[in-house]
């Protein structure tokens, strides 16, 4: 009997084992679009921070929103929403290095991390981005076209921002993209 005890015993720590790690996972991705969760993506964005100030090299971000969102919602239902939000998702993965951090920070919102990238590189990004959005459109063949604000801010070693003073211009860059579009 004392065997068997100890085999149930062991079961019991692997279940748990089990269990903790969906549940880190749960906790570190969304579980819609597999992106990073806000909290797990901030966290990952401090850690960013602290090896650019450490190596001196540049760190890019970008705050991105899908376009007239709510919108979208309302006219074709949540379930297509959430079709769209995946969608953009995979087009960042597919987009992006595997260094690069993708985070969902809520709603259509995400933030996007390029590490030893600058703003030189945007148009290289911005191209990318695009033409892989071009094709998503056209393969996706429905009667809306998904549409993206950009806004980017960058960490320069030389003269040093903090994190939420990056994630503010970056989000108020794309917000006046988004104006500009109306």
């Amino acid at each position: 009997g004392q065997l068997k005890g100890l085999i149930g015993i062991f079961q019991d720590i692997t279940e748990r084992k089990k269990m903790e790690e969906e549940l880190k996972k749960l906790a570190h991705y969304d579980v819609l679009t597999g992106c990073c969760s806000k909290g797990y993506g901030i966290g990952l964005f401090k850690e960013q921070l602290k090896l650019a100030q450490r190596k001196k090299y540049p760190l890019l971000i970008a705050y991105i929103d899908i376009d007239k969102f709510k919108l979208f919602n309302d006219n074709f239902g949540h379930d297509k929403g959430d079709i769209v939000l995946k969608e953009v998702a995979k087009l960042f993965k597919s987009t992006l290095r595997e260094v690069d951090i993708i985070c969902r920070m809520g709603g259509d919102e995400f933030l996007l991390i390029f590490p030893d990238n600058s703003l030189k590189d945007t148009p290289l990004i911005r191209e990318r981005l695009n033409k892989n959005l071009t094709k998503l459109n056209h393969s996706l063949n429905k009667p809306y076209k998904i549409e993206l604000s950009i806004g980017l801010s960058e960490y320069d070693p030389a003269n040093p921002l903090a994190m939420d003073e990056l994630i503010r211009i970056a989000d108020e860059k794309m917000y006046k993209e988004k104006k500009n579009k109306k």
